[in-house]
């Protein structure tokens, strides 16, 4: 289900947007292969519990010279030139191997918490997303905003210009009017640049150039509020602490600092394998020239490590350090959390109350310049009253896209705190399928009431 309502085929919705930065962003690939290298690590952990078979051959010449030096053949000296052969097939069995086995499930724990790192990552992108993509659209309300203000001046140079012909205004009165709308055109070039700026951010996320064109404004604000508002703030700081993919990712890194100090424990412990060989030796030593051996062997190994410097001790003092500051990172990370989600929390409630004030704002705006569009018909009024009654509802719908957008924001970082983590998050934004909060194309929109304007400055009198 769409989270926007396309009014072209190339709209560009947030949902569309999150969805392309997460095929092309570099950041977010290399949390991914981060993942994907934790979760080989865990192989590679578990076959040192596995069995392991071995093979090994030499064939070679040898020369040996025997000389006796007693007995009956003392003196006698003897050469001997001959082929060296020996192979062997070692198959061995873990039986028991405490660091091993801890040092598997720190790497399980320790993949885990890559793949939920992830997941964090896509909350980060998401919220990245939704802030590029939010101030494209203000900075394209704005850019709309000071366009109406070009329009005005320029009525009003016009008005200047012709009364100062008649003799009504002085030239003081056009060079003011002029500059007045010098600076309307320089204030829309500061606003086109913001827009550029703003366009190239949320490209740079996405892969792929976005023109302002593409932007479809969404008013999600009612039921993203509201459903939020519905749950107090204890309840979405308590999900936070459990459920946010930055501090399930610290607590599974708790978990695999905890197994490594099993691990560096377990170098104390004696290690039992079962070993299992066949072997064939042909004049392998001086001692067997010209014999041949095929030996078959099952043994129980066992190591019992005694002193290794101290080093094992060392090692464990360093996990266990290692053990507390993951746990004090998680702490601290509860009580970044218990802060941002308060102050999202208020956001949204204030950013919600506000946008609810600019609505009925933007309706009386709208009253007001239908009002002045009669009043031009019955002579009342003229063309620069309808370009200051446009320029006004323009400057109220900016204000109303930024709270609107704040709105959304916010949500977005309290539903991701909680139980789903970004999945939540897009289905609610699935739900919250609404009327847009702006006209699709702001420069059409602002080009009619201009040339209204024009229009109907022919008809006042000066």
């Amino acid at each position: 289900m769409a989270v926007f309502s396309a009014h072209a085929a190339y709209a560009l919705n947030l949902t569309e947007a999150f969805r392309l930065a997460e095929q092309n962003d570099p950041n977010f690939a290399v949390s991914q292969k981060r993942a994907e290298s934790d979760a080989a690590g865990v192989d590679v952990a578990r076959a040192r519990l596995l069995p392991s078979l071995t093979f090994s051959a030499a064939a070679g010449r040898a020369k040996t010279d025997t000389e006796y030096l007693s007995g009956l053949s003392k003196g006698r000296t003897v050469s001997n030139d001959y082929q060296s052969r020996n192979w062997s097939l070692t198959a061995r069995q873990p039986l028991y191997r405490p660091s091993d086995w801890a040092g598997w499930k720190r790497a399980e724990a320790q993949a885990e918490a890559s793949q939920i790192t992830v997941e964090a990552a896509r909350v980060r992108l998401l919220r990245q997303v939704a802030q590029a993509y939010a101030q494209a659209l203000s900075a394209r309300a704005q850019k709309a905003v000071a366009q109406q203000d070009v329009a005005r001046y320029e009525l009003v140079l016009k008005q200047a210009q012709r009364a100062f012909a008649l003799g009504n205004a002085t030239r003081t009165d056009v060079e003011d009017a002029k500059a007045r709308l010098d600076i309307a055109q320089a204030a829309v070039l500061k606003q086109e640049g913001t827009l550029q700026q703003a366009l190239a951010a949320l490209a740079a996320l996405i892969g792929r150039s976005v023109s302002e064109d593409e932007l479809d404004a969404m008013q999600a604000v009612p039921p993203l509020a509201e459903r939020a508002l519905a749950k107090p703030l204890t309840a979405w700081i308590d999900a936070a602490h459990t459920h946010h993919p930055e501090v399930r990712a610290l607590v599974a890194q708790e978990a695999a600092a905890r197994q490594q100090v099993e691990q560096q424990r377990g170098q104390h412990k004696p290690i039992v394998d079962l070993v299992v060989t066949r072997r064939m030796s042909r004049s392998d030593t001086e001692t067997t020239i010209g014999q041949q051996y095929d030996t078959t062997s099952a043994a129980v190994q066992l190591q019992i490590p005694l002193y290794a410097g101290g080093g094992i001790d060392a090692s464990v003092r360093a996990a266990l350090a290692a053990l507390e500051e993951a746990q004090l990172k998680t702490e601290a990370k509860r009580r970044e959390l218990t802060q941002s989600v308060t102050q999202a929390y208020t956001a949204l409630r204030f950013g919600y109350a506000q946008w609810q004030a600019l609505e009925q704002a933007e309706r009386s705006a709208q009253q007001a310049v239908i009002g002045t569009e009669k009043g031009i018909q019955a002579g009342t009024r003229n063309a620069v009253d309808l370009l200051n009654a446009q320029q006004e509802l323009a400057k109220v719908r900016a204000s109303r896209i930024d709270a609107a957008y704040q709105v959304l924001v916010a949500a977005i970082d309290l539903w991701s705190a909680a139980e789903g983590g970004v999945d939540a998050v897009l289905v609610q934004l699935a739900d919250a399928v609404a009327p847009h909060l702006e006209p699709r194309h702001t420069a059409t929109a602002s080009v009619q009431p201009r040339a209204h304007a024009q229009n109907a400055a022919e008809r006042t009198p000066n």
